[in-house]
């Protein structure tokens, strides 16, 4: 498992064009659907904590394999999922700049660019179809909605409001 866990992160890694976002549709594919190492809502709850803390989101790659094997789960997919990006970046810094003049690669990011929106927008669903479980949690989510788009107020202020109101309702039991 420890190495299956390595190797489907590094194929995550890989195809991550867009960065972590862009990843999630293929890690909720692979972690919940293939491989079932996590249910859908331990997967909603590992995107809602890889934005929670600092850094980045692919961060929910520890959760799932700690979930899956315990510490040296979460270690094979971390090492999985960031060292192939390393490697890379590290390798492309020093061609990118004569790239960057050519057209063609332009025109690829943008078009990757287009594909990350559409399968965010899958993700979405995926996400709203498991936190709609209750009232309570459409409220939360329609409320960080209005507060990050009609506020300055701090993303990680909107995420522990709503952590704790989903705290508050688990303790209520709703």
């Amino acid at each position: 498992m420890i190495t299956q866990l390595f190797w489907r992160f590094v194929v995550v890694s890989l195809l991550a064009f867009g960065g972590g976002q862009a990843a999630l549709p293929l890690v909720e594919r692979l972690a919940v659907a293939e491989a079932g190492w996590v249910s859908p809502a331990d997967f909603s709850a590992a995107v809602a904590f890889g934005y929670v803390t600092p850094g980045p989101v692919l961060i929910t790659a520890t959760f799932i394999g700690y979930r899956a094997a315990g510490l040296l789960g979460a270690l094979s997919a971390t090492i999985g999922v960031f060292l192939a990006p390393w490697l890379l970046a590290t390798l492309a810094a020093w061609q990118l700049q004569a790239l960057l003049r050519r057209p063609w690669l332009r025109g690829f990011g943008r078009g990757a660019a287009a594909a990350v929106v559409g399968l965010l927008g899958v993700t979405v669903i995926h996400l709203v179809r498991s936190s709609a479980s209750h009232w309570i949690f459409v409220a939360v989510a329609i409320a960080a909605a209005v507060l990050a788009l009609r506020t300055k107020m701090h993303p990680a202020l909107i995420l522990v409001g709503g952590a704790f109101t989903g705290a508050l309702a688990a303790l209520a039991h709703l």
